[in-house]
């Protein structure tokens, strides 16, 4: 009897309208944020590392990468 009073309940619904939400630019701008945040990590991991172990060409490398991720996201 349930089923049949819901149907639908827990199924995915396609071509739905999209509910209007003040959300989406700002969850938009968290995720940016993160990514962001992210990838800087990660470089300058490798740039330590590079540094560490005195590797010269890696760390210019990984220098041009972090610069062009700091022009990317206006940082």
């Amino acid at each position: 009897m349930y089923e049949k009073q819901y149907p639908n309940e827990g199924a995915i619904l396609f071509n739905q309208p999209e509910e209007k939400s003040s959300y989406g630019p700002m969850a938009e701008q968290v995720l940016k944020e993160a990514l962001f945040q992210f990838q800087r990590k990660k470089l300058m991991e490798k740039i330590d590392e590079a540094l560490a172990t005195g590797n010269k060409p890696l760390f210019v490398k990984l220098s041009a990468q972090y610069n062009d991720l700091l022009k990317k996201y206006g940082a």
